[in-house]
């Protein structure tokens, strides 16, 4: 169950960080722009959640 409590938080994260990056930087861009660029944001900010809770996960198992 943790570790689908994690997902679910990755995913919130991500998806919160992705809209408000896209709202801050892309102010007068078209929409499908800005949908390409959530994309990239979504998948980076995920990506980078997915280290870090790696690491911490192998950091706690490993002491």
């Amino acid at each position: 169950m943790n570790i689908a409590l994690t997902g679910a938080a990755i995913i919130l994260l991500a998806t919160l960080g992705g809209i408000v990056i896209v709202r801050r930087n892309s102010s007068e861009q078209a929409i499908q722009v800005k949908a390409v660029l959530f994309g990239v944001y979504f998948w980076g900010l995920v990506f980078l959640q997915l280290v870090v809770f790696g690491l911490l996960f192998y950091g706690l198992k490993h002491r």
